[in-house]
């Protein structure tokens, strides 16, 4: 009976190497055929982009389980929106077209559905915009104390003063709460707002009923 081969260690690590060469070879090759195709989700010509939302019936509207005492939105479907939304540009407003298998939702019914819908996002809109607002005075302070400690450091920088050590933390300082603020203002705030504004996007949707 022939014995199995055993193949040494460092000839199984070049094997893996070298696969692993071909496989971010062919990555290189897919981004750059991806960079080369606009993605779309909706078509530029429309006026709306459109969401397709089927239900199987009236039941899949509402969130089962709920602790408040009036009835809400399905989180499936909040679901469902938000992710078809997420690359339609903000200029390009929404039209959420409710439908079940072969029939028509009624306009009441339609109607409760952009209610609950709008429902779901106020507190989450709220949220964002007292989030933007926290960042905004936060920043503004930081920007303060890092101009405050630059000026600081700047006085102890002068000769007739011995504290070299003093002066060079806060010029660390410094920097540190100027950064922040930059932060702040430019990756944090522009973060809540883009979120804020795909929110209201979806708030301010217009619904249908279209087979």
């Amino acid at each position: 009976m022939d014995e199995k081969k055993v193949v040494p260690q460092k000839e199984l690590d070049k094997a893996k190497e070298k696969q692993l060469e071909q496989q971010l070879s062919k990555f290189k090759e897919a981004d750059k055929e991806v960079n080369k195709i606009k993605y779309e989700e909706y078509d530029e010509d429309e006026e709306y982009a459109v969401i397709d939302l089927e239900l199987s019936g009236e039941q899949d509207i509402y969130q089962k389980f709920s602790m408040l005492s009036r009835k809400r939105i399905s989180q499936e479907i909040m679901n469902h929106i938000e992710e078809n939304a997420k690359y339609v540009p903000l200029y390009k407003p929404l039209l959420i077209n409710v439908k079940f298998p072969n029939q028509l939702v009624e306009a009441e019914l339609l109607k409760t559905i952009e209610l609950l819908v709008e429902r779901s996002l106020i507190k989450r809109i709220n949220d964002l915009s007292i989030q933007i607002k926290q960042t905004r005075i936060i920043s503004t302070f930081m920007v303060l104390f890092g101009l405050l400690t630059m000026t600081i450091s700047i006085f102890l920088s002068e000769d007739y003063l011995n504290v070299f050590m003093l002066q060079e933390i806060f010029t660390i300082a410094s920097w540190v709460f100027i950064w922040k603020s930059v932060e702040g203002f430019a990756f944090e705030q522009r973060r809540a707002s883009l979120q804020k504004y795909k929110l209201l996007q979806i708030y301010s949707a217009d619904y249908q009923s279209k087979l």
